[in-house]
């Protein structure tokens, strides 16, 4: 099945790894569009009617997009210009990047980790980290929890952020729980930390409103 590609990708799409992969494969036709179309255009030998042919048949550009190609810029340079390749180039390295924090998140299963007062849950399904208390933390808890990208959302009853390892980080730094070592991939055996997890069929305490 296609799947239409957003202008966004949000970690918490079940599709964004194939999305990302998308966005990526488009960038990098792209670029090499770019840098065969430059080729073409700084071709000394070549007429300019015959890049032109060129362009179109080998670079998939339209004829007036291709002459807009050869018409110099204020600079006296033909062709993509040298920042359009720079900025493809860097935008492919961040979109790369990111897709490797998202197949590292895939491998990291659901956590419940403990602490006094409440707990941390890490919920790769709905790609979270909330925290929940026991009571309602004091306020210089809650300006900490705002500070670090913590939204209060009262129908669960937590604090929650979009889940990956600056969220992990952020909230060691407010609870001080110790996350465990995710497991190699391919790793067999129960999930990581089962041992810190709430008690199997033990209903999630709510949490106090701020």
């Amino acid at each position: 099945m296609n799947l239409k590609t957003p202008s966004v990708v949000r970690a918490e799409d079940p599709d964004a790894v194939q999305h990302l992969q998308t966005k990526i494969a488009a960038a990098e036709k792209l670029q090499a569009t770019m840098k065969a179309a430059n080729v073409i255009v700084r071709n000394r030998q070549l007429t300019d009617d015959e890049k032109v042919a060129r362009l179109v048949a080998e670079c998939g550009q339209r004829e007036h997009s291709a002459r807009e190609l050869l018409k110099p810029d204020f600079a006296g340079r033909v062709g993509f210009p040298d920042y359009a390749l720079t900025n493809n180039g860097a935008n492919i390295r961040r979109m790369q990047g990111r897709l490797k924090g998202l197949a590292n998140e895939g491998g990291r299963a659901s956590v419940t980790l403990p602490f006094a007062g409440g707990r941390v849950e890490d919920n790769a399904e709905e790609c979270r980290v909330r925290i929940y208390h026991d009571v309602k933390p004091p306020e210089g808890t809650i300006a900490k929890l705002r500070t670090y990208g913590f939204h209060w959302t009262p129908s669960l009853g937590c604090w929650q952020r979009l889940r990956n390892d600056s969220a992990r980080y952020a909230a060691t730094q407010i609870t001080g729980v110790t996350w465990p070592p995710v497991p190699a991939a391919g790793a067999s055996g129960a999930s990581v930390a089962t041992a810190n997890r709430v008690g199997v069929g033990q209903a999630p305490r709510p949490g106090i409103a701020a």
